[in-house]
């Protein structure tokens, strides 16, 4: 397999010790995760956390929303994960595995 045709996949992720306390920062809490490869570039894999926890700080009018009143939405967001910092990858072979019913992964919510 190449690393091309891991785009639209479900894979797991080892990370690299040195960004393990980066990791928190997007949600990511232990340092292997499944996520869904979303894009892959020369600077590393974008993968998707399909529920990210986001304060919401500006109104449909592009009001900023006073802190008091401000409330958090999960929202799907794109993560790019440098090279780097990426130990092992896997991916498995089996379509019941890449086809998911629901939003949530393991690794970004079952993992915490």
């Amino acid at each position: 397999m190449q690393v091309e045709e891991l785009k639209g996949k479900l894979v797991l992720f080892k990370f690299s010790e040195e960004i393990r306390t980066d990791l928190p920062l997007f949600q990511i809490y232990k340092d292997e995760v499944w996520a869904m490869v979303t894009g892959i570039d020369n600077e590393g894999i974008w993968i998707e956390n399909p529920a990210y926890e986001l304060g919401v700080w500006w109104d449909d009018k592009g009001n900023l929303i006073p802190p008091a009143k401000q409330v958090k939405e999960k929202i799907k967001a794109n993560i790019l994960v440098s090279w780097r910092y990426i130990k092992i990858l896997m991916s498995v072979e089996d379509e019941r595995f890449q086809k998911m019913k629901n939003e949530r992964l393991p690794g970004f919510e079952a993992y915490k």
